[in-house]
């Protein structure tokens, strides 16, 4: 019996070894952190862990009501963004949604937790209108500092003061914002170590939701459930999280450098880094090699998400969803579109292998099969929310 134990020790000991080898960079390298030309920090964001904001009013419960528009939430969501969005496309997008109310970001923010880089992101937010906006943000794996455990640096919570609501363990990083008809949670994934992590936040996922009562639901985090780029696959959070997450309306994640579609969950991406597309072909609409961005507008029983080219302000892709009598919540995604755009990243441009060669037939395949359609897709979700049915009015 000892020897079964000390070969089976022997091979996982073994297996972890070769994998902290191939994957030293992804799990422990921090590279050097560059120097900014001074040493004040400056610039802080504005977010919903303020007692008091200008446009909004708050009650006794914690409800944030815009004043200036009060039928009507509208916000951004951006996904991964790593520094690459520079001050005159902040510009351009206030210009194309000059009503919006806050704005929100999926994590890597910045390139890494380094004060280099939150002044470099301070620089070219300044003097937009995106400066005096409220800002809901989550940590991307990007801001945590790599290691055996990873590690958020406190600077972090010091340029995003959110609300503390959430779990203890993630006081400020796992949270929620409360609207008239809006509940907007947010969830760090980065934070997630072991079991128990995950078995805390499924309780505390079920029970806001659940808590949210007719209220929309919007889950924003870094990592998604289903994957959308080749050799990327967050095994832990589909198996933990996904039945949980499924009770919501919409599911925003990043950290894949693609949009995919699988109602209802979106992942999303905002910055010039772009990694290889699995085309998948349950991902109802997708997008490569593109910076986008989703507008999201809350109007009685009525959510509308839609998905732009970030270069040129064009729609990529829209859903509307309205709250039934039953509670119910019935999905209508817009399929007079674009083609779908499904580039090859440039740096995947000069290789011929495997996967390179895997993704240009799946593209050409999807490509090839698709085509504008005629008729509306519609998905009722239940309260059960295991499955979604797809009809066809």
């Amino acid at each position: 019996m000892k020897k079964v134990f000390y070969i089976l020790a022997f091979v996982v000991l073994t297996g972890v070894t070769v994998l902290c080898c191939i994957r030293w960079n992804a799990w422990f390298y921090n590279p050097p952190e560059p120097k900014w030309p001074n040493d004040t920090l400056d610039f802080r964001f504005i977010t919903f862990g303020a007692d008091s904001l200008k446009g909004f009013t708050k009650n006794e419960n914690n409800v944030w009501k815009d004043t200036l528009s009060p039928d009507t939430l509208r916000f951004i969501i951006f996904g991964d963004v790593h520094n690459n969005i520079n001050t005159e496309e902040w510009n351009d997008i206030y210009k194309r949604h000059p009503y919006i109310d806050f704005y929100a970001q999926a994590g890597d923010f910045l390139e890494r937790g380094y004060f280099y880089y939150y002044q470099l992101s301070a620089s070219k937010i300044k003097e937009t209108s995106f400066d005096s906006l409220p800002l809901i943000a989550v940590p991307g794996n990007h801001e945590y500092k790599k290691g055996i455990v990873r590690q958020l640096p406190e600077q972090w919570k010091v340029w995003f003061p959110n609300p503390d609501n959430g779990p203890a363990r993630y006081k400020g990083t796992s949270y929620y914002v409360d609207f008239d008809k809006l509940r907007f949670i947010v969830i760090d994934t980065n934070g997630l170590h072991i079991l128990s992590d995950y078995t805390t936040l499924v309780t505390w996922i079920n029970k806001v939701i659940s808590e949210a009562s007719d209220k929309f639901t919007v889950v924003m985090m870094h990592h998604p459930v289903y994957s959308s780029a080749v050799g990327r696959q967050n095994l832990a959070v589909r198996i933990f999280l996904r039945r949980s997450l499924g009770k919501a309306d919409i599911v925003f994640s990043g950290h894949d450098h693609n949009y995919s579609r699988r109602l209802p969950f979106i992942g999303t991406n905002s910055a010039e880094k772009f990694y290889l597309s699995k085309v998948n072909d349950a991902d109802e609409r997708i997008c490569s090699g593109e910076k986008l961005y989703e507008e999201v507008s809350v109007s009685g029983n009525t959510m509308r998400v839609r998905t732009f080219l970030m270069k040129n302000g064009e729609k990529y892709d829209e859903i509307t969803i309205n709250k039934l009598p039953d509670g119910s919540s019935k999905y209508t995604c817009d399929t007079l579109l674009m083609p779908e755009i499904i580039e090859l990243p440039e740096k995947y441009k000069n290789k011929d292998n495997n996967k390179v060669r895997t993704f240009l037939e799946k593209r050409e395949v999807r490509l090839k099969n698709s085509g504008q359609a005629t008729i509306d897709s519609v998905v009722i979700k239940t309260d059960s929310l295991q499955q979604s049915d797809t009809l066809h009015i």
